[in-house]
């Protein structure tokens, strides 16, 4: 009967300890500079040299997807916090600075 008893008490500690959760690496503030562009019907930052993704772009709480819209094309600095994820980071992107109204990747011969 005892080992009964100490067996409920363990199975009830265990059932009443709370769940054990994974460390995330909490989301960084940063600012990105590239070009944006839509793929894939979301919006992406690009870098300027290959014009290949480098974040995801998604509006803080609050504003209007669209403001990406007003940029496509235009090399900007991005502001907000950016997170790690698969296959590209996500920036959720609280302020939008035009660095040039084109965006082009650099040619072989140009600095970048």
């Amino acid at each position: 009967m005892r080992n009964v008893l100490v067996f409920l008490m363990f199975a009830v500690s265990v059932a009443a300890a709370p769940p054990q959760t994974s460390k995330a690496r909490p989301a960084a503030k940063a600012s990105l500079t590239g070009c944006v562009d839509e793929r894939d019907g979301q919006y992406v930052l690009t870098n300027d040299s290959n014009l290949q993704p480098t974040a995801r772009l998604q509006p803080a709480a609050g504003s209007p997807e669209d403001n990406f819209a007003r940029h496509m094309g235009h090399k900007v600095t991005v502001r907000g916090v950016l997170a790690k994820a698969e296959p590209l980071p996500v920036m959720t992107v609280e302020s939008v600075e035009t660095v040039s109204d084109t965006c082009a990747p650099a040619s072989e011969g140009q600095p970048k």
